[in-house]
């Protein structure tokens, strides 16, 4: 009996033995600054990336390079899955959906998103840039990267600013050079109230219709036209029931690229550190992009039968005016001295002197 208990006191003493030098083991397999993130760091995931545009856009492209340099820089630890033209829902369905979680990143443009972060609402306000170097100055500087910050109130993060460029006024009813041109026009906007209160003061019919009802809109004469950047009015195919195109150049649009907070913050700062440079590097690759892309685009659209109406420095100087009482009557609407540090950084002293 005796022998009996000894045994087994030896082997529990083993035991204990054993499981005390399998924890220093581990240990000292994370390595002598282990911790949790670090640990955490080597876990595979996928993130769910979405947008509304087509696969033909430089938006698309811009969220490959993404994809490319996310799975590179994490040897492939970190994968990323694509879903263009809206396969997850609409720019309001999308914020929603990466609030919740659904969706890891998304790229809304900044007109919808100021109907969840209300101080975006002054990029709605027209004619603030005068050239696209501004505009990028601008978000880029402390300006743009305060307002960033102001969506983590709402559950999002945002990496970075991407661009869908000038919007420009096409329709297929003839050649617009004036507002007087515009009035009564059924003009497809996004679902932005200020969008819709600027077209109203010009004396048009603003129509909200979500993107992807717009080529049907413009066919069954919904609307008589559309105010878009080039790049979708071609991805889209709206010349070819609007071909009729004003280079207004009224709103510079941007995108905001956003994650979700919880998700976001929830990640080792390796990864973190992946994900941020990654966006930073996808959005210079998409400016590059860009720079030629509205020479180009004008090219294939005129040879698919559009007809464009640039404006003379004195006919955009009459679109400027005409939006001078929409100034007056809606900035108090808004964060109006946010507008006005816009307006100032942008260097655009008339509409600055308006709100004076």
């Amino acid at each position: 009996m005796r022998k009996t208990l000894a045994f087994l006191f030896v082997i529990m003493v083993s035991l204990v033995l054993v499981a005390c030098g399998g924890g220093d083991g581990d240990k000292s397999g994370s390595g002598d600054g282990g911790s949790d993130s670090g640990e955490s760091a080597g876990e595979s995931y996928t993130i769910q990336a979405a947008h509304v545009v087509s696969t033909e856009t430089t938006q698309h492209e811009a969220f490959l390079k993404f994809q490319e340099l996310v799975e590179e820089k994490s040897d492939g630890r970190i994968t990323v899955d694509v879903f263009p033209d809206g396969q997850l829902g609409g720019e309001r369905e999308m914020i929603e959906g990466t609030q919740a979680g659904d969706i890891q990143i998304a790229s809304p443009s900044v007109g919808v998103l100021a109907n969840f972060s209300s101080a975006l609402e002054v990029f709605d306000f027209p004619f603030i840039f005068k050239d696209i170097e501004t505009a990028r100055e601008v978000l880029d500087g402390e300006f743009g990267q305060g307002l960033l910050e102001g969506l983590q109130e709402n559950g999002l993060i945002g990496l970075n600013y991407g661009e869908l460029g000038w919007r420009h006024l096409s329709n297929n009813k003839g050649e617009v050079v004036t507002p007087d041109d515009i009035q009564g026009l059924k003009i497809r906007t996004m679902e932005v109230p200020m969008h819709i209160a600027f077209w109203t003061e010009l004396g048009a019919n603003p129509t909200p219709l979500a993107f992807t009802e717009v080529f049907t809109g413009l066919n069954q004469g919904v609307v008589d036209g559309v105010e878009n950047v080039l790049g979708l009015i071609y991805s889209g195919k709206f010349h070819e029931v609007s071909k009729y195109i004003t280079t207004t150049a009224h709103l510079y649009d941007p995108e905001i690229y956003i994650v979700n907070k919880d998700f976001f913050e929830g990640l080792p700062a390796e990864d973190q550190e992946i994900i941020q440079s990654s966006m930073d590097e996808a959005v210079e690759y998409l400016r590059e992009l860009n720079n030629e892309l509205d020479e180009e685009l004008r090219v294939s659209l005129e040879e698919e039968g559009a007809i464009f109406r640039d404006l003379t420095d004195e006919e955009q100087q009459v679109w400027l005016d005409a939006a001078v009482p929409f100034y007056e009557e809606y900035a108090g609407d808004i964060d109006t001295e946010k507008l006005k540090e816009l307006l100032e950084a942008a260097g655009n002293d008339f509409l600055l002197n308006v709100l004076e």
